[in-house]
C-alpha cells in the first residue's frame, strides 16, 4: 500500500533500525487497518574475533580450544531450583558476556608452557561490525535507509486508510531524533486515486453523453425519462456490488461504463413503444400492460444472452481471471437491474409523465425521410437476398484477412510514473560487488541537472524490496542481483529515461547487466519473450540456450537476452588424500571446521545486549581470508594436538559449477528471454519462430524447447476463458430457443455475430497504437451481447408484424423500420460513451472500446440488413409465417 524510506545523518543502521521499529510497533496501534508492516534494509550486527593462524601455531593453540573457551564462559544456563519454606528459588549462575571486555579477558591456555596463560586480546582483534558480506539492504536517493513497508487489511477503505497513514507519518516525522528523515517512496493511495479518478471521469462523460443522446433522439421529455433510469440503475447496482463483495475498483467502475450502452437500450425500447403506443391513443393503463406483455420476455432473453457471454470470464481460473473477474459480475449485476427497473419504474415513468400525441389516426410515426429510405432500400435488398446475405457474410473473410495485420498482446504495459531497473553481475559476484554498481548508478540518477525528470529513487542490494504492486514479479534475493524503483515526474518520461539508462550502463558499467522496464498492467511482464529448454545434462542445455540466444541477437532491436542459469561459477575443491590424513591424525571433519573458520566465519556463541542479541564469529584475519594461497598452509589440528598443513593432506582443483540448476515437474529447465525495442513480444515470437523450428528439428533425444512468457500467458489465459466458451454459448442458445421457440431463429441470430469482424479489424488497425489482448477479447464479449440484444428484439418484431403484414418481406421491413430508431440509438449511446475512453487512450481499456465500437458500428448495419434478408429466405415457404406476396405499396 506504501513504502516509505527512513534515511540519517550520522546514525548507524542499528540506530536506524531501533526507530523504525519503534515506527512499526506505533503504526499497528495507531493506523486502522493495516495488515503488516515490514522492515528492509537491516544489517545483521556481529562480534568479529580475528585471529592469526600462524600466531596460533607459533603457541600451540588451535582455533577449537578458543572456541571452546569461550563457549565455556559464555553460558545462559538454568542452575536448578531449591525449595526453602514452602517457596521455589531458581539458581542462576552468571557467566554470560556483559561487556566486549569481558570477550576479550577470556583466558587461554599454552601448551607445554608450564600453566602459562594468555588472554584473548593477546591473540586476535575482537570489533563488533555487520556481517560480512553485508546481507540484503537499501539506499534511498543514494543514502543508506531502511524501507518500511506498509500494506493494507483486504477491503479496507483505501481512503481512509490513506489519511490515518499520512496524518500518523506526517506527526512521526516531528517526533524522530533530529537527523533522522522519513519519505514516501510509493503512495498507493495517490496511485488508486488517481486511477479510480480517471475512470469516474469517463463514467460521468459516458452518462452525460448517453444522456445527451437520448434527449436528441426522444425528445427532451422522453430523454429525460430514459436518462433518469441511468442513475438510478447505476445506485442501485452500486449498493449491491457492496452487498456481494465487489470494491469500488478500476475494473468494476470500467464495467458501469460498458455496461451504460447494455442498460439504456432496455429504456429505449420500452419508452419509444409507449410513445408510439401514446401517440396513437391507446389507454396509458393498457398500454403499458401490453408493453410489459409484449416486451418483457426479448428484454430479458436479450439481458440473458449477454450476461452468459460473460460466463467464461465469471468462472475463468488464474491471475487474469482474478485480475478481471469483477467485470463479468458487475455487467451481470447492472444489466438485471435494468431490466427490473425498466419494468417496472420506467413504465411508471412514461404513464405518468410522456405526453399523449396526435390522436389515434392523425399520425404516421414511421413516415419520415430516414424512415421511408431505408424500407425502399430494405425492400430492394430482400428482393435480392441471394445476392444480399452472401455478399454481407463475405465481409467476414475480408475481417479475417485484415485480422491478420493487427497487432497483438497480451497485456499493456502499466502508465505508472515509475521505472524499474534490474541489475544483475555476474553468478558468484558478492553484495560488495553489487553495492558498488548500486552506488554508482545511484550517483548517476541523482543528478538532478542531467535527469530533472527523475523525482526520487530506491536501490536494493541482493532483494527486490517489498511487493507493492499486484503486477509486481519481485527478483530473487540473490548476493549479485540489485533493483531500483525510480519515481518519474510524468508517464512520459518513462520510456526516455529507460533509453538513458541503457546507454548509461553500456557505457560505464559493462560488468553488469542493467536492464530498465516499465510496469505491467497484467499478471506478467508485458513485450517479454521466454523459451524454456529441458534436458537431463546443464552444459548440453547451456550449448542450446547460447544458441537460442545468438538466434535473438541476429533480431535488430532485440535487447535483454539472458538465460535465468547464468554463468558458471568456480569452486574450489580440496580433494583429501583419506590416507594420509589419517596418517597425520586429520579428519575430514577437523579440516571442514578449520576451513569455515578460516574463511567465512564460524557463529560460536552469542552477545546480548538488551533485547539485541548478536553472534559471536570467529574466523582469520583478512590477509588469510583474502588471500587463497594462504590456503595451502592452512594449519589443521590433528588428534595428537600437533598443528599440520593443509597442503600435507589434500590437493585444490578448480571446479566450474552452475550455482542455479533450475527444475520444473523434477526435470532440468533454463528459460532464455528476451525483449524488443518496437515488436510486441507476439511479433517478435513470430519473427523468432523460423529459428526455434529448426533448432526443434535438431534437439538430441531428450532436450525440449517450450514457449514461456508473454506469449504463453496469453494462450494459456485465452484457452482457460475459452475453455468455458461451450457452456455460454449453449446457456445463449438455450435462452434463444426459450424466446422463439425454434432453432432456426437463434441460428440466425447467431450467425450475424461474426459480422462484427470486419469493424473490429478495421477499428484496430486504423487507431493509433491499438492491440489485440486480452482486455480486447473482454471487449468482443461485451460487443457479442449487444449484436444479439439488437438481433433478438428486431426477430421479436418480426413476428409481432408477420400477425398483420400482407407476406413475409413486408413484416421482416416493417419490423427493420420500426426497430431502425432503437438499434441506431443504442449505437450511438454505446459507441458516443465510450468515446470518452478511446480520446483519452486509456491504456487498459482503449483497446476494449475500440472494439466494441468498431465492432458495433459495422455490425449494426448488417444486422438491420442481414436478419431481414435471412428470415426470407428461411421463412418465404413456410405457411405459418403467411405465404409469398409480393410487396404491399402502402407506405406506412
Amino acid at each position: 500500500m506504501a513504502t516509505i524510506a527512513l534515511t540519517s545523518d550520522g546514525f548507524t543502521n542499528q540506530e536506524m533500525y531501533t526507530a523504525a521499529k519503534n515506527l512499526r510497533r506505533a503504526l499497528y496501534a495507531a493506523v486502522p487497518g493495516i495488515r503488516r508492516v515490514s522492515l528492509i534494509g537491516k544489517l545483521n550486527e556481529q562480534v568479529f574475533v580475528e585471529f592469526d593462524d600462524v600466531r596460533l601455531t607459533q603457541l600451540g593453540i588451535s582455533a577449537q580450544q578458543i572456541i571452546s573457551a569461550v563457549q565455556g564462559q559464555n553460558i545462559i544456563q538454568s542452575g536448578g531450583r531449591v525449595e526453602v519454606d514452602g517457596q521455589t528459588l531458581t539458581i542462576e549462575p552468571t557467566g554470560d558476556f556483559a561487556t566486549i571486555e569481558e570477550l576479550l579477558s577470556v583466558p587461554l591456555s599454552i601448551p607445554q608452557s608450564a600453566g602459562r596463560v594468555i588472554y584473548l586480546r593477546d591473540i586476535a582483534k575482537i570489533n563488533l561490525g555487520y556481517e560480512d558480506p553485508p546481507g540484503p539492504h537499501a539506499f534511498y536517493n543514494g543514502n543508506p535507509a531502511i524501507v518500511i513497508s506498509v500494506s493494507m487489511i483486504d477491503g479496507f477503505d483505501a481512503n481512509a486508510f490513506a489519511k490515518g497513514l499520512t496524518a500518523y507519518i506526517d506527526a512521526a516525522r516531528d517526533e524522530l531524533p533530529i537527523g533522522m528523515f522519513l519519505d514516501y517512496i510509493t503512495y498507493q493511495p495517490e496511485e488508486i486515486t488517481n486511477a479510480i479518478f480517471s475512470v469516474l471521469n469517463n463514467l460521468w462523460q459516458t452518462i452525460v453523453i448517453v444522456l445527451l443522446v437520448v434527449v436528441a433522439f426522444l425528445g427532451l421529455r422522453t430523454g429525460l425519462i430514459v436518462g433518469a433510469m441511468v442513475p438510478l440503475v447505476m445506485v442501485v447496482t452500486i449498493l449491491l456490488m457492496r452487498m456481494v463483495g465487489i470494491d469500488l475498483e478500476r475494473m468494476s467502475l470500467a464495467s458501469l461504463i460498458i455496461a451504460l450502452g447494455l442498460l439504456v437500450d432496455n429504456g429505449i425500447v420500452i419508452a419509444e413503444d409507449l410513445q408510439g403506443r401514446f401517440a396513437r391513443g391507446e389507454n396509458r393503463r393498457q398500454a403499458a400492460l401490453a408493453v410489459g406483455q409484449n416486451l418483457s420476455a426479448p428484454l430479458l432473453a436479450a439481458s440473458l444472452t449477454t450476461i452468459f457471454a460473460f460466463v467464461p470470464l465469471m468462472l475463468m481460473p488464474g491471475s487474469a481471471g482474478e485480475y478481471t473477474g469483477s467485470i463479468s459480475l458487475v455487467l451481470a449485476l447492472a444489466l438485471i437491474v435494468s431490466w427490473l427497473i425498466a419494468m417496472s419504474a420506467l413504465v411508471l415513468f412514461c404513464v405518468w409523465f410522456l405526453g399523449g400525441g396526435k390522436a389515434a389516426g392523425e399520425t404516421n410515426e414511421y413516415g419520415g425521410f430516414a424512415y421511408n429510405a431505408y424500407r425502399r432500400v430494405m425492400r430492394t435488398l430482400v428482393r435480392f437476398k441471394w445476392v444480399t446475405v452472401p455478399l454481407s457474410f463475405a465481409t467476414i473473410m475480408i475481417g479475417i484477412v485484415q485480422f491478420e495485420q493487427v497487432s497483438k498482446t497480451f497485456f499493456p504495459a502499466s502508465e505508472r510514473t515509475q521505472l524499474q531497473i534490474v541489475v544483475e553481475l555476474p553468478v558468484g559476484a558478492n553484495t560488495y560487488a553489487t553495492q558498488e554498481v548500486i552506488k554508482r548508478l545511484s550517483t548517476w540518477l541523482g543528478d538532478a541537472d542531467a535527469h530533472p525528470e527523475i523525482a526520487n529513487y530506491v536501490g536494493y542490494v541482493a532483494t527486490g524490496g517489498p511487493r507493492f504492486y499486484l503486477s509486481l514479479s519481485p527478483i530473487d534475493g540473490f548476493p549479485n542481483n540489485g533493483y531500483f524503483i525510480v519515481n518519474v515526474n510524468d508517464p512520459g518520461d518513462v520510456g526516455p529515461l529507460a533509453d538513458k539508462v541503457r546507454e548509461f550502463a553500456a557505457a560505464a558499467i559493462p560488468e553488469a547487466r542493467i536492464t530498465p522496464k516499465r510496469m505491467s498492467l497484467g499478471p506478467g511482464e508485458s513485450g517479454l519473450i521466454e523459451y524454456r529448454l529441458y534436458g537431463p545434462d546443464e552444459n548440453e542445455l547451456k550449448r542450446i540456450s547460447l544458441q537460442l540466444q545468438a538466434s535473438m541477437r541476429t533480431v535488430a532491436g532485440a535487447i535483454d537476452i539472458k538465460d535465468d542459469w547464468g554463468n558458471p561459477s568456480v569452486t574450489v575443491k580440496v580433494v583429501i588424500n583419506q590416507e594420509l590424513a589419517r596418517r597425520a591424525g586429520v579428519t575430514s571433519q577437523a579440516i571442514a571446521d578449520a576451513l569455515d573458520t578460516q574463511l567465512a566465519g564460524r557463529a560460536v556463541t552469542d552477545y546480548r545486549i538488551g533485547e539485541r542479541v548478536i553472534p559471536v564469529v570467529f574466523r582469520a584475519d583478512g590477509n588469510a581470508r583474502f588471500n587463497i594461497d594462504r590456503l595451502r598452509t592452512l594449519n589443521i589440528a590433528g588428534t595428537d594436538g600437533a598443528a599440520v598443513p593443509l597442503l600435507q593432506v589434500a590437493t585444490f582443483e578448480g571446479d566450474p559449477q552452475y550455482s542455479r540448476i533450475k527444475r520444473q515437474d523434477l526435470k532440468r529447465v533454463m528459460t532464455v528471454s528476451a525483449k524488443h525495442l518496437f515488436l510486441t513480444a507476439n511479433a517478435f515470437d513470430q519473427t523468432m519462430a523460423p529459428a526455434v523450428a529448426e533448432m526443434r528439428a535438431s534437439l538430441p533425444r531428450g532436450y525440449v524447447i517450450e514457449q514461456g512468457g508473454e506469449v504463453e500467458d496469453s494462450k494459456d489465459a485465452n484457452s482457460k476463458l475459452s475453455g468455458n466458451m461451450p457452456l455460454a454459448f449453449a446457456m445463449m442458445v438455450l435462452v434463444l430457443i426459450w424466446q422463439f421457440n425454434s432453432f432456426l431463429k437463434p441460428a440466425m441470430i447467431v450467425s450475424v455475430i461474426p459480422l462484427a469482424i470486419t469493424g473490429v479489424s478495421a477499428a484496430l488497425l486504423l487507431a493509433p497504437g491499438a492491440n489485440f489482448g486480452f482486455m480486447a477479447i473482454l471487449g468482443f464479449l461485451a460487443l457479442t451481447g449487444i449484436v444479439i440484444n439488437n438481433a433478438i428484439i428486431l426477430m421479436d418484431y418480426i413476428k409481432i408484424e408477420l400477425e398483420t403484414a400482407a407476406s413475409v418481406a413486408d413484416a421482416v421491413v416493417e419490423a427493420g423500420v420500426k426497430r431502425l430508431r432503437p438499434i441506431i440509438m443504442t449505437t450511438c449511446t454505446t459507441v458516443l460513451g465510450l468515446a470518452p475512453i478511446i480520446v483519452s487512450r486509456d491504456v487498459l481499456f482503449y483497446d476494449l472500446a475500440l472494439v466494441i465500437a468498431g465492432g458495433l458500428l459495422f455490425a449494426t448495419l448488417l444486422t438491420l440488413v442481414v436478419i431481414p434478408c435471412l428470415y426470407t429466405m428461411v421463412y418465404w415457404r413456410n405457411e405459418t409465417d403467411r405465404p409469398p406476396n409480393r410487396f404491399s405499396t402502402e407506405e406506412r
